[in-house]
């Protein structure tokens, strides 16, 4: 069997191969990822997505489309359909987290653009020039989910520095991951220090300065309400 893992509705509403699809619809880069079990993961991460995105039928939209994952059997083939930014490693990380032990052969597929941007604008040239994860990349890809999920981010910061085909931009990432908590913030205060309130100009601003996170609009305006809240 085929699998494609796609990284949002975007990309799965314009997707056309043969396999089935897998949509990633969590954003592991934020809230809380420590528990003791996989259940309990998933109550966590329910309540969290529930009360900051107003997002519901969390079991049904997201929690099952991961589960998936779990009837992948030795030899099917999946595509890993995620771009280079913070955002979209973070899901992929946990992705291979949950599939690296499958036995299945497991192909990273590229954006067609060398900006933050996750551009698949031409599908048939990403999927051709994807990679195989060898049996180094899904370790290294299950080892940065657990880094990043526990926090250690020293441990992030070292194997940021690691040499791979599969994880392009790793060392940017794992950087942007460690101030995820402080430096979109100063970027945002600094963008608005002189009275910018015009959010489309903000948000452009903001990916220009700091599209490695990847986030979109609504991670944007709840930072920018956090920020005002303090003051």
């Amino acid at each position: 069997m085929i699998y494609n893992v796609l990284n949002g509705d975007g990309l799965a509403n314009n997707f056309t191969f043969q396999g089935d699809i897998f949509v990633c619809r969590e954003i592991l880069i934020e809230g809380s990822l420590q528990s003791e079990s996989l259940d309990e993961f998933w109550k966590l991460r329910e309540k969290f997505v529930k009360s900051t995105f107003q997002t519901e039928n969390y079991s049904l939209r997201v929690k099952s489309e991961f589960e998936k994952l779990s009837y992948l059997k030795p030899n099917d083939e999946v595509n890993l359909w995620f771009g280079d930014d913070a955002f979209c490693q973070v899901n992929m990380w946990f992705c291979l987290w949950l599939c690296a032990n499958s036995g299945a052969i497991i192909y990273r597929v590229f954006p067609d653009s060398n900006s933050w941007n996750c551009s698949f604008s031409n599908l048939n040239k990403c999927l051709e020039s994807r990679k195989l994860l060898k049996s180094n990349d899904l370790l290294l890809g299950k080892r940065l989910w657990e880094l990043f999920s526990e926090n250690d981010f020293e441990g992030l910061k070292n194997i940021g520095e690691t040499k791979t085909d599969c994880f392009k931009k790793l060392n940017e990432v794992c950087d942007a991951l460690i101030g995820k908590n402080q430096k979109p913030k100063e970027i945002l205060i600094e963008i608005i220090k002189d009275g910018e309130n015009d959010f489309s100009k903000i948000f452009s601003e903001f990916q220009q300065k700091a599209g490695v996170y990847g986030f979109g609009d609504t991670q944007v305006k709840n930072i920018l309400r956090e920020i005002m809240l303090k003051n």
